[in-house]
């Protein structure tokens, strides 16, 4: 048994010291304990929460971790369906944890995603006004730009979601 537990501790010392040093602040801590908290009530996954486009939605329009992958998984995952096999292939590699994102979909309204009404109804049961995925759409469409997507792409879903080319 002691040894065990001595193999144990040194175990965990050579994982800690092969660990890189990250300096940390209490409020870095606090601010991350915060998050998760928030993401665990909410029902987002981590990988969701910790999705690029996520972080970005959320700063960008002042919403929840959420809300930002909820919303973004609805308007990816109805242009998934929507899109040609090229494009829709290319759209999954442009947007890492694609799966994570559409996990985010409240309910069952994932499977309903076939048209810009089905995508204002997950707005809606997100908390969020519909005409926010006039918000979203741009910042998933530049997000995507800087991702290196084919203007192919991006002309597809500012035209399934309704944006100026």
């Amino acid at each position: 048994m002691l040894r065990k537990l001595n193999v144990m501790a040194l175990s965990a010392v050579l994982i800690a010291a092969a660990m890189p040093a990250h300096a940390l602040s209490l409020d870095s801590l606090v601010g991350d304990a915060k998050k998760e908290a928030s993401n665990l009530m909410t029902g987002v996954s981590k990988e969701a929460a910790d999705n690029p486009l996520t972080s970005l939605l959320s700063s960008d329009l002042n919403v929840n971790d959420d809300q930002a992958a909820g919303g973004a998984g609805a308007l990816l995952a109805m242009a998934y369906q929507e899109l040609g096999t090229d494009q829709a292939s290319e759209l999954t590699k442009m947007v890492p944890g694609l799966d994570s994102l559409t996990g985010a979909i409240p309910g069952d309204l994932g499977s309903m995603l076939n048209n810009m009404e089905s995508v204002n109804k997950v707005f809606d049961a997100l908390g969020l006004d519909p005409t926010m995925v006039t918000q979203y759409a741009p910042v998933i469409l530049k997000y995507l730009g800087e991702q290196g997507a084919s203007d192919s792409l991006l002309g597809s879903l500012s035209s399934l979601w309704g944006q100026a080319a």
